[in-house]
């Protein structure tokens, strides 16, 4: 399915026309829910090559690394070969362009201890803008 998908357009904006309206129900319906914490945050994989979730967010975090870890973390996660993985990322949007429409950068290239820090680091700042809304 994922070769179909990935090798044909037309085959996977079918697959998004059924898919999406369905992600974006439940998510807006979560979003609605009542909660007390200060921020939500929605995992989008695909956030800057759609517009369905765009009008949801009012900041957009990417966790990056670099291709060459990307690649091979793909392979590893799901047992696909190195052609295949790049066939899929060159359907999306290019390393590049998800980093300039970032507004927060989270760089995955290091240890799980460095990687927390960063989270820690983001959280506290996204403590103080939800602060300063309300």
């Amino acid at each position: 399915m994922r070769k179909h998908v990935f090798s044909s357009p037309a085959a996977r904006e079918t697959l998004e026309a059924i898919f999406h309206p369905l992600i974006r129900q439940e998510v807006e319906r979560q979003i609605g829910a009542e909660t007390s914490a200060p921020y939500t945050i929605l995992v989008v994989p695909l956030l800057f090559e759609t517009q369905r979730f765009r009008a949801l967010i009012q900041r957009s975090i990417v966790v990056d690394c670099s291709e060459e870890q990307q690649i091979t973390r793909v392979m590893t996660r799901s047992s696909l070969s190195r052609t295949e993985v790049i066939d899929v990322m060159s359907t999306q949007l290019s390393r590049e362009n998800r980093l300039n429409l970032a507004d927060d950068i989270i760089c995955n290239n290091g240890t799980l201890e460095q990687l927390e820090d960063q989270v820690e680091q983001l959280h506290q700042r996204l403590l103080l803008l939800a602060n300063s809304v309300q």
